[in-house]
């Protein structure tokens, strides 16, 4: 879509969604950029009016929309002629002139998006909403002339506002349309009204004919300018006079103008003046009552314990705003559930009927009916797109999933996007994670315990050492310091990702096992990257950050001087490698760490050995004995193979305490997540699947390595 696309009539028409540019160039209809807004604005020189009927989007793109119009040089008129809500009331704030329709609503509120991670980073993007709010309501305050703190509670309300409303809080500055109907008791007042003054007039056209003089029409409309009678009523009125008592009484006889009567207007002028007014308090009080009421019952409405037509009934019922409010509490008393025997002083939660529906729709796509997710039980793609589009034709089902992958009647966009895409990106994520910790970890047998990284800058796995070897006390008393010594190994977490899209096709389709497929593929991806990247590092014999050298290096003392397969006579010369490591920065030779090997680590070719070797077996003879049977875990890594690109022959030993790889990921992190790209687009849900995870060699002296026979 282009700019010239919004220009219809010679006005310009912003209904849909309020989205940035390149998700609406993928849309038809159902959506407008700030960048379109301008491009129709430029076709205008000077003055230009705007329709606009949207629910909201974006705010940076409302906040763009705005200082357009602000920056146009011709007068602004907006035009609200449905709904202007959240970013689409931001974006009209500075229009020279605002009208509402007489069935048009406006809505503020808080701006919000959905968010992810631990809890300082929760609180981080919580700081900078309340910022984005501020700055929000000083845009609101500055057009309404009310203070910041004044709008904030009505944005923190969500607060809706019909024409009326809207220009009463300076919102808006007139209500444009037809007004709006006024109830049974006044329009049957106005229509007494009406032939009281059709009688006057045929009375006072009745003596204009027996001969008196018609003197100057009174106005009809009384003070006010405007009159609630109907066309006819606005006819001139002659006013009444009396002939003089000398006058014959003939029919002919005309008053000459010295003798004529004073000529005094006719009560029929002031009682019309009266009527009127009258009438206009009345409808004045009428609107204050069903406002009143509608203020009082808003929260209530909000909670779900009253519904729209409820409160309308007690509205259409007349009574007062006291006496409603004793009526509305009767209809929400009357909705409670019984309190059990001894149940005194019970409390009862109710969640908010909204997160209870998109539960329910999230737990049925996952095929979890144990909650809220039974009432949408057997719900497929099709069936939830369509439901989310809401009552109406469903007869033509590729138009209503269309409607219902761009619907936001239920969030209200809150999250920056679709309903639909919130929810099939929460399903992709909550199946995601359950995927992942199911398959479980293989390559922690050679890590210690995961770090977190606040950042993706380089954090350090450091390790500590010196001489502690205890030394004689001195005559005086003195003792030897021991100095702490340490050594760090950079380590930096990066993050991966791909692209998920599920289409218009699939939904039409009724592709369900997307919704298992996936989640699965990708947490299987997920363990597969930090797989390759642990054992890499073993398999390549990467380097440590501290020294430059290799993991298994001669001046480690942990990689074998002569080459040979498992046995008893290998394994020996391993371990005593691996007892004989000394502490980091150890001057002294006996300050020996006594590591002991537990693990066993081989390639799918040396399976077979490693768990011959490790088995435990009753020897013939006790030469044949094997006194390391038991003592190792043996493990098969098909990473180390010559498949991967690394050796058949070579094998490990790895203790426990002493892990050769540092893990990481960013923290809030924990596991790989799926993120819907911020808008809407009707033809398909893209989500970005990603994962940050990073790994580095940090321990040498707790592995080792022999390149195998």
């Amino acid at each position: 879509m282009e700019g010239s696309d919004l220009i219809l009539n010679g006005e310009i028409i912003l209904e849909g969604d309020v989205l940035p540019h390149e998700y609406c160039s993928f849309a038809e209809t159902g959506c407008f950029s700030a960048r379109m807004v301008r491009e129709a604005l430029a076709r205008f020189d000077a003055d230009v009016t705007l329709r606009v009927n949207s629910p909201g989007g974006s705010p940076y793109e409302g906040e763009a929309i705005r200082a357009a119009l602000e920056a146009h040089p011709g007068r602004v008129t907006v035009i609200v002629s449905g709904l202007a809500a959240s970013a689409a009331s931001l974006m009209i704030m500075s229009a020279d002139r605002i009208e509402m329709t007489a069935g048009s609503f406006l809505m503020i509120h808080n701006p919000s998006r959905g968010l992810y991670g631990t809890a300082a980073e929760l609180r981080k993007e919580a700081d900078e909403l309340d910022k984005l709010a501020r700055v929000y309501a000083s845009v609101y305050a500055a057009r309404s002339g009310r203070a910041v703190e004044d709008v904030m509670a009505l944005m923190n309300a969500e607060t809706f506002f019909g024409p009326e409303d809207a220009v009463a809080a300076g919102f808006a500055d007139a209500v444009s349309g037809t007004a709006p109907e006024i109830a049974p008791e006044l329009a049957a007042a106005m229509s007494a009204h009406r032939g009281a003054l059709s009688r006057l007039r045929m009375c006072a056209r009745s003596f204009a004919a027996e001969g008196n003089p018609a003197p100057a029409a009174a106005d009809p409309t009384g003070p006010s300018g405007s009159s609630l009678a109907d066309p006819a009523a606005t006819e001139e009125i002659p006013t009444m006079t009396t002939p003089s008592p000398a006058a014959e009484p003939t029919a002919a006889t005309v008053q000459p103008p010295a003798q004529t009567q004073p000529q005094t207007p006719a009560p029929t002028t002031t009682m019309q003046a009266d009527a009127e007014a009258m009438v206009a308090r009345a409808v004045q009080a009428e609107r204050e009552r069903a406002r009143s009421i509608r203020s009082m019952a808003e929260p209530f409405m909000r909670a779900g314990q009253l519904s729209q037509a409820q409160i309308e009934a007690v509205i259409d019922e007349g009574v007062s705003q006291a006496a409603a409010g004793n009526r509305l509490m009767a209809i929400m008393a009357a909705a409670e559930p019984p309190i059990p025997a001894g149940g005194a002083g019970a409390a009862r939660i109710t969640r908010d009927e909204t997160d209870t529906h998109v539960e329910g729709l999230i737990a049925a796509m996952m095929r979890d009916y144990s909650g809220p997710g039974e009432q949408f039980r057997g719900m497929r793609l099709s069936g939830l797109a369509m439901h989310l589009a809401g009552p109406g034709n469903h007869f033509d089902r590729t138009r209503a999933v269309a409607q219902g992958f761009r619907s936001t009647r239920m969030l209200g966009g809150a999250h920056g996007v679709s309903d639909f895409a919130y929810i099939t990106t929460e399903v992709m994520n909550r199946s995601l994670i359950a995927e992942y910790d199911r398959r479980g970890a293989g390559w922690d047998i050679v890590t210690g315990p995961p770090l977190t990284a606040s950042d993706f800058r380089e954090i350090h796995a450091v390790r500590f050492g010196g001489d502690f070897q205890l030394k004689t006390v001195q005559e005086n008393g003195e003792y030897q310091e021991a100095r702490l010594e340490d050594q760090a190994e950079g380590l930096k977490v990066e993050r991966r990702g791909r692209t998920i899209t599920l289409s218009f096709e699939a939904v039409i389709n009724d592709d369900m096992g997307a919704f298992l497929r996936i989640p699965r593929e990708f947490a299987m991806a997920a363990r597969v990257m930090e797989s390759s990247m642990v054992w890499g590092l073993i398999r390549t014999n990467a380097k440590t950050k501290s020294d430059g050298k290799a993991l298994f290096h001669a001046d480690h003392r942990n990689l074998a001087a002569a080459a040979g397969p498992i046995s008893v006579e290998t394994i020996g010369a391993a371990r005593k490698a691996m007892w004989e490591q000394t502490a980091f920065g150890s001057k002294d030779a006996e300050d020996f760490l006594q590591v002991v090997a537990d693990r066993l680590i081989v390639p799918p070719a040396l399976e077979t050995v490693a768990l011959q070797f490790t088995t435990a077996t009753t020897p013939v003879k006790d030469a044949e004995t094997n006194p390391y049977k038991g003592t190792l875990t043996p493990s098969v890594v098909p990473n180390l193979g010559a498949a991967a690109g690394g050796s058949d022959a070579a094998w490990y030993l790895i203790s426990s305490d002493l892990p050769p790889v540092s893990v990481a990921w960013l923290d809030g992190y924990e596991s790989p997540t799926v993120q819907t790209i911020e808008g809407m687009n009707p033809d398909k849900v893209t989500m970005n699947a990603r994962h940050i995870f990073g790994v580095a060699a940090t321990e040498h002296r707790g592995a080792y390595r022999n390149p195998g026979k």
